[in-house]
């Protein structure tokens, strides 16, 4: 249990004039939280553009025309919705899929529900036959080493734990595989849930090792070619995958701003990605995540409320597959980073959100660290009456991470993930699947903390001692 009675009295000590409790966050924020969640919860903006994303645009990977128009798109509406609005150019990478097949041809014959792992790379013409190896681990890979590995096509069927646990056979099995003499690479996809769709995802190489050629397969697929090695049969299969890279091509961060009224330097981020794979239409990831941040902002807006610091909307390009948009931020913005009171990302559906994850890993023994986890349970209380009141430290999203490395406080939006990782990565992720009531109350707890942040005197967290430096 918190100990958060003594936690919170040692905090309020320094703001202390008598023998009267200061007025905490629900008392001094409460009834602007409920102007905004009730505005919120009649709201179908977002849904309608949601939807406009999805249908009209459609799936955007890095580099396509897709993109750009989402970027032009974007940046045009939230014009006319009165931010100042300007784009951010990003070079981003060009991976173009082509046409994939996968067939077992023995112990019987059989098409194999497959899909490449974004960025890999083609099997050469005609394709790749060869022998399948089954292993449950890297440990198990390394048991059989380039003898049991050479001239075979490998099979990673471990099942899902946690997203950070298993992804990394994704991302880094080809290469392991390929140093010791694979031809090809098979996944069982990354989720938990699975109704015979093959998941995608980006594959890294390194730039002077060696990468083969790699598809996930379906769980249901995975598992069952796994039973056939575990029964003895020996497994032969026919891939082909083609795909091409191109140059690198020009991109933008869309940057919106709601400009603040008192201390505009100082900035609450709210940030998702527009772009996505390139299957599906990418409405949970991360399109809705795109609407919930950018309509939290125009709510506020359409309130007439205008916040002590400014509201920035980052919808940032190139998160799936090179997280550049991140990276590119973090540089051009250095110098006002020490500004930025927190960075907000939704990158993890629609689910219904019940509250955040605080990244403070730029305060790991700092006394700042235990101050702002007394005002996050403030926030719980606050937030907790509208479905927002649950709280932990943990991540708080890939394009914002740059960001929170160099010392910026990072929440990550904890959204319900049962009906996100079914369709994660897969053609599946389409407009259907979004949940209008969801989509409004996601938007108004983002809108809600938005706001507290932008208007509350007080940080969560004073920069670092080793990023103050760059405050102005």
């Amino acid at each position: 249990m918190r100990a958060r009675p003594l936690l919170l009295a040692l905090l309020a000590l320094p703001l202390m004039a008598s023998d009267e409790d200061p007025p905490t966050l629900k008392d001094r924020y409460g009834e602007q939280v409920r102007v905004l969640t009730e505005a919120a919860a009649v709201d179908t903006t977002a849904y309608e553009r949601l939807q406009v994303l999805c249908d009209e645009i459609g799936h955007r990977i890095s580099g396509s025309a897709a993109l750009e128009r989402a970027i032009d798109w974007a940046a045009e509406t939230m014009t006319a919705d009165g931010f100042t609005v300007h784009k951010e150019p990003v070079t981003v990478p060009v991976w173009v899929r082509g046409p994939e097949r996968g067939r077992l041809l023995a112990p019987m014959e059989r098409e194999l529900s497959l899909i490449g792992l974004g960025g890999t790379l083609p099997t050469p013409e005609g394709g790749v036959e060869a022998e399948v190896v089954v292993v449950d681990s890297f440990d198990a890979l390394d048991a059989l080493g380039e003898a049991g590995v050479s001239g075979r096509i490998v099979l990673y069927n471990v099942p899902f734990t946690t997203y950070g646990e298993t992804v990394q056979y994704r991302t880094q099995g080809a290469s392991r595989a390929a140093a010791l003499g694979a031809v090809a690479v098979l996944i069982r996809s990354v989720t938990p849930v699975s109704l015979d769709t093959p998941h995608t995802g980006g594959v890294r190489y390194p730039e002077d090792g060696p990468g083969v050629p790699a598809a996930a397969l379906s769980v249901e697929e995975a598992a069952w070619l796994g039973r056939l090695a575990a029964a003895g049969h020996t497994l032969r299969v026919h891939l082909e995958l083609s795909s091409e890279r191109r140059d690198d091509a020009p991109s933008f961060n869309v940057v919106a701003d709601l400009p603040g009224r008192e201390a505009p330097e100082e900035i609450v981020l709210l940030g998702c990605h527009l772009d996505s794979w390139d299957v599906g239409q990418g409405a949970q990831d991360d399109g809705s995540g795109c609407l919930i941040v950018w309509d939290a902002a125009r709510l506020i807006a359409a309130q007439g409320m205008r916040p002590r610091r400014t509201v920035r909307v980052v919808l940032f390009t190139n998160e799936e597959n090179g997280l550049r948009g991140g990276f590119n931020y973090a540089e051009v913005h250095a110098d006002e980073l020490p500004q930025h009171v927190a960075a907000i990302e939704s990158d993890t559906g629609n689910g219904r959100a019940d509250g955040f994850s605080l990244d403070l890993r730029a305060w790991p023994e700092d006394p700042d660290r235990l101050r702002a986890q007394g005002l996050m349970w403030q926030l719980e209380a606050l937030l907790g009456p509208h479905g927002g009141g649950t709280w932990d430290l943990g991540g708080a999203g890939a394009d914002v991470w740059p960001s929170v490395e160099a010392g910026v406080v990072g929440l990550g939006m904890n959204h319900d993930l049962s009906t996100y990782w079914p369709i994660h990565h897969t053609r599946a992720d389409t407009f259907d699947k979004i949940v209008l009531a969801d989509l409004q109350h996601n938007v108004g707890l983002m809108a809600a903390t938005a706001w507290v942040l932008a208007e509350m005197p007080e940080r969560l967290a004073e920069p670092p001692p080793a990023k103050r430096r760059r405050r102005r």
